[in-house]
């Protein structure tokens, strides 16, 4: 018998999907995904981005799935609450995507209450932004939760510190995951191509930022850092938002461009077009386009602000300081001295492959397989002789 497992997530997201898609094919659960929107499936305009998103990837084929809005009468909370207890109950452990959301925490407090196992996953660290009232109400809450649930996985090294502060009792590490293999695959859009499309050579080092070109990012750092470096690249700021103007007048005639929004079909052949990825953000729980880029073989150069930094870039690519342009400036011409090596692509997607989708899964399935205590027809998956333990004292590989 298949412990029944349920995964609450706030809406269909592509860094997601692929691992339900992997998890309900592995045959060791049955998986039930429940949504509490469908932002993501239908378009909306995103506040940064500033236009309609909706992906074109396939989010919702390959495993059980419903929202939270389709089990319940339209508008009627109650129903919804109903219909949410009903779903709880009918498994033998349910994964919340997080603890941040009213829906969450009532799932949690449901399963509590139950008696039925709850295992936490989300990017949190240790220390919050908050601070007086709102720090010590966030502590408590959030110590209840961390305790409370049968285990916790972790996607990184930063958020591993957050469970074992709040009094985890059980850590499975399941990393923070793209669809690593459509990434790494090559596209059908070459680099010439993608390049000669915004009317750029094919002459130069690419550097490459992704993501809402706002404030929180600090896409103008980057453009201000392009202008310090000793040697001409070629910059695209892939994306769109209230900055967007704002880059596009920094940059000189025929130095880069700004795309606008692109969507996941396209995206792997922007990666594969850059050499250097970089990511200055002020406030990043994680950075997934840091994965995504480092599946294509792109260097990553990111802020210390950057929740993947010790575990993805750590050894690899290049940390500074947020904020500090001549220290941005600096990395990126150590991570352009780098990728002249023709070696560095396929170190970068080694490196990277430490947070493969597999990794992901066998955690997953670790740690599914432990709360519940009934065995499934299959093992989890052994990819690496540490799947799914803590890499507390383990060092990333070095170029």
């Amino acid at each position: 018998m298949l412990p029944r497992i349920g995964i609450l997530a706030l809406h269909p997201i592509q860094y997601y999907v692929p691992l339900y898609q992997r998890l309900a094919s592995r045959g060791v659960m049955d998986l039930d995904v429940l949504y509490l929107s469908d932002l993501g499936h239908r378009p909306e305009v995103d506040s940064e981005f500033g236009v309609p998103i909706a992906w074109n990837i396939d989010l919702l084929s390959g495993y059980t799935h419903n929202f939270i809005s389709n089990i319940a009468s339209p508008g009627t909370k109650l129903g919804r609450l109903q219909k949410l207890r009903h779903w709880i109950s009918s498994h033998d452990a349910v994964i919340t995507q997080g603890y941040d959301n009213a829906w969450m925490l009532l799932t949690i407090a449901i399963c509590r209450s139950r008696g039925i196992p709850y295992i936490l996953r989300c990017a949190s660290h240790a220390e919050g932004r908050s601070g007086g009232i709102r720090r010590s109400l966030r502590n408590a809450v959030v110590r209840t939760v961390v305790s409370g649930s049968a285990a916790c996985l972790t996607v990184g090294q930063l958020n591993e510190q957050f469970c074992q502060r709040y009094g985890a009792r059980n850590i499975t590490f399941a990393p923070n995951s793209v669809d690593d293999e459509r990434f790494a695959r090559a596209p059908e859009c070459g680099r010439r191509e993608v390049l000669a499309r915004w009317g750029l050579p094919d002459s130069r080092k690419v550097v490459i930022f992704c993501g809402k070109l706002c404030r929180r990012k600090r896409p103008l750092d980057l453009a201000a850092a392009i202008r310090l470096l000793p040697c001409e690249v070629t910059v695209l700021f892939v994306g769109d938002g209230p900055l967007a103007d704002q880059v596009r007048a920094s940059l000189a005639p025929g130095q880069g461009a700004v795309t606008g929004f692109i969507n996941q079909e396209e995206i792997p052949s922007y990666y594969h077009a850059a050499d250097v990825l970089v990511l200055p953000s002020e406030a990043e729980t994680w950075g997934l386009v840091v994965n995504e880029a480092m599946a294509a073989g792109a260097l990553p150069v990111v802020s210390d602000q950057v929740g993947a930094a010790p575990d993805l870039v750590c050894g690899l690519g290049e940390i500074y300081a947020c904020g500090d342009v001549p220290a941005l400036a600096g990395a990126l011409s150590r991570a352009l001295a780098r990728v002249a090596d023709p070696r560095t692509r396929d170190m970068v997607r080694q490196h990277a492959a430490h947070h493969s989708l597999d990794r992901t899964v066998a955690g997953f399935e670790k740690a599914v397989l432990t709360v519940t205590k009934i065995p499934g027809n299959n093992s989890p998956l052994d990819v690496f002789p540490h799947a799914g333990q803590s890499r507390r004292g383990r060092e990333p590989e070095e170029i």
